[in-house]
């Protein structure tokens, strides 16, 4: 038996254990808490998800742009490229292993050439789509001078004057048109900028895209310039609107401006430059005001197509701006309309099938520009996207419209085959007093072919199609379409032949004349007639040669049965080719060898049975004589 004092050690012994215990009990779990606190901080900042919502606008509540700057914000805002911390600071170490899971690698999803009469000095040089509705060009002439815009780009362009004298033709002026202060002109490969001659004779307007570094955004020059002296001439003023140049048209004393105004990413919407279209001198731009900018449901891209109407001394006299348009325009006597690429779906029902499907729609809008200003008239959506100019044009208060379909068509079990999917063609009718479609025909072309070309003759239009992937194995068919009769639109085609065409013009003694390609490197140029049930190519010009695309670069005499162009022969190198058409055959007359090599932006004209040629950066003036037809 222990004595009290063991005892006594004993039960100090213990309590000195138990302490040291306890101590390192305590010590252990506040090593842990401290652990789990700093695991759960790191976890918050490594996994917590970054917010992807737009930054807020409630500073803009009051703003007449309040929803139209939402619409903006939506379509603009960048979301954050990764999802936390974790992702941003690791993702590029375990890039290449593991499963190869490529999620944060994966994209995200988008959101008749016309005369000005005998009482003026002014000939009109361009192949007009409307009559009395002026197109700007490089190239345009009075009765004794010819003025050519040459637009290289950067710091300056030049107007070049040159006489008409037959073999005296001779340059006479030169004016130099600078870039303000902190801006520049911007280059493309066939010139942007095109120009305009006033009746009189006395002024140039020119119309160029010029890139601002002070608001870091593209911009559309409107320039007067007196050529009343061709060999003193100059500047007398200057306009500018939101927007690169698009195209631009004349009628009366006023001009038709528009242009294409992207907003970029996360823009500053303190600065209005930034978001909204503007115009005026560029040190004094004014936004357009609300109820002239129509922001239609559906939205889809934050780009406007800008229409400024310019009275005299490039004053705006209206002005109206569609978010979400494309570039495509065109312009009627009267009207302006301009598109919007969409897309849809439906579902339908035949014989034995139910279905649903997706397809490239249409949006157009149409502005009336009749009396003052700027009115919008109307709105309707048709299916199928829309080529070009060309393929849009009013007659007897409707709009003809053709359109490349392109349609997918599904069930329940995924896509299926139907003879109503992929690519083919559509043209409709469409009233402008109830914008109601009158008349339509739709997949009348082949299989999964597009519209190339599109060409309005009264009531008849021409329509070429092909399967433009397969550019070695192009054949196509030429529609000639009757639309006299908006509920029975028939059809005659020239069944399918080699090559297609992507300018299609009427052309001498009831023809149409079809510039394209026989192949992927060829150029063709085909006429065609009207026969008994049939459309008949008659005959046909082929080439091994580069060549523009722009229709305003084909010289067209359907007088005298004439089609002149500039290509660059892979064998003899760049000319100018002239071509007569008989009646039989389409065969060469001239051909005149060509310093410059630019294809897009030589120009020619007739006058007095000489022809005159001009190339860009001065390289060619030509005037040389026709035989038959020189005076």
């Amino acid at each position: 038996m222990k004595t009290y004092k063991e005892r006594t050690k004993d039960i100090l012994t213990k309590v000195q254990w138990e302490k040291a215990k306890r101590a390192r009990r305590i010590k252990v779990t506040s090593v842990l808490a401290t652990g789990f606190s700093l695991l759960l901080a790191l976890n918050l900042v490594l996994f917590i998800p970054y917010d992807t919502s737009p930054p807020s606008l409630s500073a803009y509540k009051d703003s007449e742009y309040y929803s139209l700057m939402q619409t903006i914000n939506e379509l603009t805002y960048t979301k954050p490229r990764y999802k936390n911390n974790f992702d941003a600071w690791f993702s590029d170490f375990f890039k290449g292993y593991g499963s190869g899971n490529a999620d944060n690698d994966a994209p995200e999803s988008p959101g008749d050439a016309g005369d000005a009469g005998t009482d003026t000095p002014y000939s009109e040089v361009t192949d007009n789509q409307v009559a009395g509705v002026i197109e700007g060009d490089l190239f345009k002439r009075t009765d004794s001078h010819i003025f050519y815009l040459t637009s290289p780009g950067g710091l300056e362009m030049r107007i070049n004057a040159y006489t008409i004298a037959k073999g005296e033709s001779a340059a006479c002026g030169i004016v130099t048109l600078s870039a303000d202060e902190n801006t520049y002109f911007r280059y493309s490969q066939g010139y942007d900028a095109e120009m305009y001659l006033s009746a009189d004779g006395d002024t140039a307007t020119v119309f160029t895209p010029v890139w601002s570094y002070e608001h870091n955004l593209l911009y559309t020059a409107a320039i007067s310039v007196d050529v009343s002296d061709p060999e003193n001439m100059e500047e007398i003023g200057r306009t500018y609107v939101s927007g690169s140049y698009v195209t631009s048209r004349k009628v009366g004393d006023d001009f038709l401006l528009i242009s294409n105004f992207s907003v970029r990413r996360d823009p500053d919407f303190s600065d209005e430059a930034q978001f909204l279209p503007q115009a005026g001198a560029i040190d004094d731009l004014k936004s357009l005001p609300m109820q002239d900018i129509v922001c239609p449901d559906g939205a889809d891209a934050a780009r406007y197509t800008v229409i400024c109407r310019l009275g005299e001394n490039l004053s705006v006299e209206g002005h109206i701006a569609f978010l979400s348009f494309s570039e495509e325009a065109y312009v009627s006597e009267g009207n302006i309309f301009v598109t919007r690429s969409y897309f849809g779906h439906g579902s339908a029902c035949s014989e034995d099938l139910s279905y649903s499907f997706t397809e490239d729609r249409t949006q157009i809008s149409c502005v009336s520009y009749e009396g003052e200003g700027l009115t919008l008239a109307g709105t309707f959506d048709v299916a199928g996207s829309v080529r070009n100019q060309y393929s849009m044009d009013e007659k007897d208060g409707t709009l003809r419209v053709a359109t490349t379909l392109s349609r997918s068509v599904y069930d329940s079990s995924g896509y299926i085959p139907h003879d109503k999917s992929g690519f083919n063609a559509g043209l409709y009718i469409v009233s402008l007093s109830d914008f109601q479609i009158k008349g339509k025909l739709e997949w009348f072309a082949p299989a999964d072919e597009k519209v190339m070309s599109v060409r309005f003759d009264g009531d008849i239009a021409w329509v070429c199609t092909a399967i433009e992937w397969e550019p070695n194995l192009v054949e196509d068919p030429v529609f000639r379409i009757d639309l006299s009769d908006p509920k029975n639109i028939t059809y005659t085609d020239t069944g399918t032949i080699p090559g297609y065409s992507f300018s299609l013009v009427d052309f001498t003694d009831g023809t149409l004349l079809g510039i394209g390609y026989g192949d992927a490197t060829t150029l063709k140029i085909e006429i065609y007639e009207q026969g008994d049930g049939a459309v008949l190519p008659l005959t046909s010009f082929e080439r091994l040669a580069d060549f523009s695309e722009q229709y305003k670069a084909y010289f067209i005499d359907r007088e005298n049965g004439l089609v002149g162009l500039h290509l660059y022969d892979w064998q003899e190198g760049s000319m100018y080719i002239l071509l007569h058409f008989d009646g039989y055959t389409l065969a060469p007359v001239l051909s005149l060898p060509l310093e410059n090599n630019n294809c897009d932006t030589t120009r020619a004209t007739v006058i007095d049975g000489w022809l005159y040629v001009l190339t860009s950066d001065g390289f060619d003036f030509l005037a040389q004589p026709l035989p038959g037809l020189a005076e």
